[in-house]
């Protein structure tokens, strides 16, 4: 969840077919199954009792007992000896540690994401799709006192907010028209595209003008604008975004933010060695 608050922090692939795996071949049922009991934690939930998590995950007890050991063996869960409720382990976050860095992006982006923040003075953001969701992995905060900061490593909509949109433009027609067909387009504030032709509007904006915008999509008091980042076979691999109060968002600082999170991604495009030709989906973007 993006936060506003007063002088301290605030706080590629084509998506997965919703089928469950065991369908799918090569596929191992188990495994499936352990993720489905990882997955049932999230923010609002980071704690959770053997019942909870059967009810989330459809599950038997027993089933998932069994792999709530075997996660809790190998550091990916935690069992409170008290409570006896569960919480995601320590071992996650040195795999999240790799999964960050292996590409490079994170490293290439940083610098890139400093000179931003300084430019503008707002928090610079850094964020990817993992299948149905958009995922922030990395910020820069603003250092004004009324500032937006996200939180990390949280799911969150693909048709609402400048980087969801982004990451939404660069998947191809066909994989769009899916995700709209199996998502449901929940009002997250009274500006959240909650239609189809409402989101294929801002996707061919964002593909004609190479950014996107939002404006109190996700949540009240926030604005800003992201860009696309193209990876070395020139395909879109994550967005740069800037958060801002909408409270100061004017018409200069609008302008500003644009030409800086444009130019921002293209410097981090070029540091990952994508082609000068750029494209999302065919339209060019260069």
């Amino acid at each position: 969840m993006e936060e506003c608050r007063l002088g301290a922090r605030l706080d590629l692939a084509e998506p997965a077919s919703p089928a469950r795996a065991d369908d799918l071949p090569y596929s191992v049922s188990t495994l499936d199954r352990a993720i489905d009991v990882l997955e049932a934690f999230s923010h609002n939930s980071p704690e959770l009792s053997l019942k909870q998590i059967a009810a989330r995950t459809g599950l038997h007890k027993a089933t998932a007992f069994r792999l709530l050991a075997t996660l809790s063996r190998r550091g990916l869960m935690i069992k409170h000896p008290m409570t006896g409720q569960y919480r995601l382990g320590f071992e996650l976050i040195s795999l999240a540690e790799i999964a960050k860095g292996q590409t490079g992006l994170v490293a290439e982006a940083l610098p890139v994401m400093r000179q931003v923040r300084d430019q503008l003075n707002e928090t610079a953001f850094l964020c990817v799709r993992v299948g149905d969701h958009r995922v922030d992995i990395e910020q820069v905060e603003g250092l004004q006192n009324i500032r937006r900061v996200l939180t990390l490593g949280e799911q969150k909509s693909l048709y609402a907010g400048a980087g969801s949109k982004v990451l939404l433009a660069a998947m191809s027609d066909a994989a769009i028209e899916a995700y709209l067909g199996r998502t449901k387009l929940v009002a997250l504030t009274k500006t959240t595209p909650t239609n189809a032709k409402a989101v294929w509007t801002e996707v061919r904006a964002i593909r004609r003008h190479g950014y996107a915008e939002g404006w109190d999509e996700r949540d009240s008091g926030g604005a800003g604008a992201a860009a696309p980042i193209f990876g070395p076979s020139g395909e879109v691999i994550g967005a740069l975004a800037i958060a801002v109060p909408t409270s100061r968002y004017n018409a200069a600082l609008k302008k500003k933010t644009i030409a800086a999170v444009t130019r921002g991604a293209a410097a981090i495009s070029d540091r990952l060695g994508a082609p000068k030709r750029r494209e999302i989906r065919g339209v060019s973007a260069a």
